[in-house]
């Protein structure tokens, strides 16, 4: 769901920025307090295999993309703090060295996929531990959809906004990013599932240390 250059109208870019900048900068400070460095490296190879799943996208809705985000999997992997982190690292170099989305619209992407999607995905994964596989989909369906969501929101603000010179109507943005995303969703969660199940048997102290801090 990258948003490239040209689409949106100034003020939701400009907003885009003012929203995401102190919220990142928040998460980095608690990661720099709250992260050993022995974890760093994890960290490192999370962030390029999110990379890589988000490179994979296809075009949604008049310029938009449609892919995987991550963000679940980095916040049961990792913590919130650490998944705003590392998605943010993901999505600017994506903007500036593969041009995947854009340097105006890095506000609004960041905000959508390394602000909003990890803090759903924090808030649903948290929310409950009766059922974890069944939390983790959860989380990893809700943040790809409420990420696709807050996208086509702000691409409809922008078509109203500039009366129809910037973004996309609603009446395609909403239904082109919700229906598109919410079968995304379900391969997300397929997925994440799937490498916290893996990732717990052969790497079970991983799990337990963020059972742990969840549970505190």
């Amino acid at each position: 769901m990258h948003i490239p250059d040209g689409l949106m109208d100034p003020t939701v870019w400009v907003i885009g920025f003012v929203v995401a900048v102190p919220i990142l900068f928040i998460a980095f400070r608690r990661l720099g307090r709250e992260t050993d460095e022995d974890r760093m490296p994890f960290m490192a190879v999370l962030a390029a295999g999110i990379f890589v799943a988000q490179m994979l996208n296809f075009p949604v809705a008049g310029g938009t993309t449609g892919h995987l985000i991550g963000a679940a999997l980095a916040v049961v992997l990792v913590g919130p703090a650490a998944a705003m982190a590392v998605l943010t690292v993901v999505i600017v170099i994506q903007s500036l060295f593969f041009g995947d989305g854009g340097i105006t619209a890095l506000g609004l992407n960041l905000l959508n996929m390394a602000v909003v999607a990890p803090l759903v995905s924090s808030l649903v994964y948290g929310a409950s531990k009766r059922n974890l596989k069944a939390s983790i989909f959860a989380a990893s369906w809700l943040s790809v959809f409420l990420a696709a969501f807050a996208t086509a929101i702000e691409l409809s603000a922008s078509f109203l906004i500039s009366g129809g010179s910037y973004g996309i109507t609603p009446f395609i943005a909403l239904p082109a990013m919700l229906g598109y995303n919410a079968v995304i969703g379900v391969g997300e969660g397929i997925i994440t599932v799937g490498i916290w199940a893996f990732i717990s048997q052969v790497a079970p102290e991983i799990a337990k240390a963020r059972n742990e801090e969840v549970a505190q």
